[in-house]
């Protein structure tokens, strides 16, 4: 673990994420990953959220590196939600708070994360509900999501002062968990330059279409509301496809059981009579 980034949701955390990877810390730990390893990594962090927030149990160094050993870097949801332990689990990471105006990060909540969270029709509890059942990964997720509620303790459509006083707390105890000269206020708006240098690698260069020279790379700046809702979909057209082909070999194993009981019942009748 080399760089840990203080930023919860919507505050630029995959833009953050794709910038790293560029300067050469390739494997950093997103929400993301958490998708793609949905079968196994859930089920570390539901540990990891009630250990903190339940009492229930507890999450070792052992289990850390269970979890993020393979990574260089970590931010996002859920591992930002325990980065002051992490900065002390891991000492030689540098630490970048990733800050955002809070009226701004409400609002692109509401427009985003908060949509997914909260079913908008009956049409969408029945999806949610068929995942559940037929999904293993879906199922996973949707647990985790509930146990990361732990973490987050007020409704974000109905209560903006919570959830806004929230989002001020958690930047208060990054600075006052995590000593000043290991970390860097930061935006992703500030570009290349600071970032570069808090984290001692040279700012990345590209040659000019135009020019042939070599300049500055752009930084990046993804995952904006539009790109969030096109994800979040196809992340659920994934589920649903999982589910039904999970539904079709269910009910593809029935109608072989059946037929092997038909034709058994067959066999029994014409050949034995109906006899034992």
């Amino acid at each position: 673990m080399r760089v840990i980034v203080c930023g919860l949701p919507r505050t630029g955390t995959l833009s953050m994420r794709t910038a790293l990877r560029q300067l050469g810390f390739h494997d950093c730990y997103h929400m993301t990953t958490v998708l793609e390893n949905a079968d196994e990594d859930p089920q570390l962090w539901i540990r990891a959220f009630e250990a903190k927030y339940a009492g229930k149990g507890s999450f070792t160094k052992a289990d850390w590196d269970r979890l993020l050993g393979h990574s260089q870097a970590c931010c996002d949801m859920p591992a930002v939600v325990f980065s002051p332990e992490l900065a002390e689990l891991y000492p030689a990471a540098k630490v970048v708070v990733l800050n955002r105006d809070p009226d701004d990060w409400y609002e692109s909540v509401l427009g985003t994360i908060a949509k997914v969270k909260a079913p908008s029709s009956p049409l969408d509890v029945l999806s949610w509900l068929y995942l559940v059942l037929l999904d293993s990964q879906g199922r996973n997720w949707f647990r985790l999501i509930r146990v990361m509620s732990l973490a987050t303790p007020f409704d974000h459509v109905k209560e903006r002062g919570k959830a806004v006083a929230w989002f001020n707390e958690r930047y208060a105890e990054f600075r006052d968990r995590i000593p000043a000269e290991r970390r860097i206020e930061y935006s992703v708006k500030d570009g290349w330059a600071p970032l570069c240098e808090h984290l001692g690698v040279p700012v990345p260069m590209v040659e000019d279409a135009q020019t042939g020279r070599m300049v500055e790379a752009p930084f990046p700046h993804v995952n904006d509301r539009a790109s969030f809702t096109v994800d979040a979909k196809r992340t659920t057209a994934r589920a649903m496809s999982r589910a039904n082909a999970n539904l079709f070999s269910m009910v593809g194993r029935l109608c072989v059981m059946g037929a092997l009981g038909y034709g058994g019942y067959l066999v029994w009748k014409t050949r034995l009579g109906g006899r034992f």
